[in-house]
């Protein structure tokens, strides 16, 4: 992949897993049941308060600050970090699909999941489009380096 190349796939790779990000944050990402109703869950109180709940279902929110760091890095010359990040990112993200209740008031109080709605799925394909991205780049990173050493 030439340089010229590279530096547009990089920016198709940001840009697109920012305005999916971006988007999540407008949708609902999961409905709950109190016991009468289903409600949801909007994404960007997920993004404000995901963390408190950080012993629980909130360990998925980790994947924000990994994603952020995953776009910063992409621009430096460090070729592997940006992998590894949103590698990590994409694990947390996925790991929300391994829990069935989420906190749901201040007072602790736990809902069920009952669906996964579009702004999880936006926000899980920012990540793993993102991954996906800087996994091409790092394999375009290593012909490089293999044709250099020739």
């Amino acid at each position: 992949m030439k340089i010229v190349k590279k530096r547009i796939f990089k920016r198709i790779t940001f840009l697109l897993s920012l305005i999916l990000f971006l988007t999540s944050l407008s949708q609902n990402t999961f409905l709950v049941t109190n016991g009468r109703e289903s409600i949801g869950s909007f994404g960007l109180m997920a993004f404000l308060f995901g963390w408190m709940n950080i012993y629980g279902a909130g360990i998925s929110w980790i994947a924000n600050p990994l994603l952020l760091s995953s776009w910063i890095t992409l621009f430096t010359k460090k070729w592997k970090l940006p992998m590894i990040l949103s590698f990590l990112a994409m694990l947390f993200s996925l790991s929300f699909l391994l829990f069935h209740e989420v906190v749901t008031n201040e007072g602790g109080g736990k809902s069920r999941i009952i669906a996964y709605d579009f702004g999880y799925k936006l926000w899980l394909s920012s990540c793993i489009i993102n991954f996906f991205g800087n996994l091409i780049i790092h394999s375009a990173e290593v012909k490089i380096l293999k044709s250099k050493k020739i």
